[in-house]
């Protein structure tokens, strides 16, 4: 699958969203950002340069910074919740927390694509609802203030 096919498919889900894919679109193609229940929403087709050949499709929406205490603490039900998660996981990129679902692009159809956009919104509001309720001294409360994009 190229760069246009799976580009189809990611902006038939964000329409599906009732959200413009075209004004969702990032400076490259294949980025967009979006807001899904409340979540920002991250969707990227890319390739490496080693394998320009290979797509992948990736969906992260940011949790909060990694705070400066109770690091352990909080690993810890990180921890635990990554064990409870289909599909995707939660990851460590740039001082910051996600949840991240990626794959190759091959393969991919209108039903996963909507599926994992809908996955890691889903555990992104459910996981950022819980961990600030319990670390709320220490958290960013601001999912996006900071966050790379």
């Amino acid at each position: 699958m190229n760069l246009q096919q799976a580009s189809s498919l990611v902006e038939e889900s964000i329409k599906g969203l009732n959200i413009d894919p075209i004004a969702s679109r990032k400076e490259k193609d294949g980025q967009w950002n979006i807001t899904v229940k409340g979540a920002p929403v991250y969707l990227d087709v890319f390739n490496f340069a080693s394998k320009p050949e290979t797509y992948y499709f990736q969906v992260m929406s940011p949790l909060f910074k990694v705070p400066e205490s109770r690091n352990e603490e909080i690993y810890g039900d990180l921890l635990d919740m990554n064990y409870d998660m289909y599909a995707c996981a939660i990851c460590r990129k740039n001082g910051w927390f996600y949840i991240l679902a990626l794959r190759p692009a091959t393969g991919l159809d209108q039903t996963e694509v909507n599926y994992l956009i809908d996955t890691v919104s889903h555990y992104s509001n459910d996981f950022y609802s819980k961990l600030t309720f319990k670390y709320k001294d220490v958290l960013n409360l601001n999912p996006t203030a900071g966050a790379p994009k």
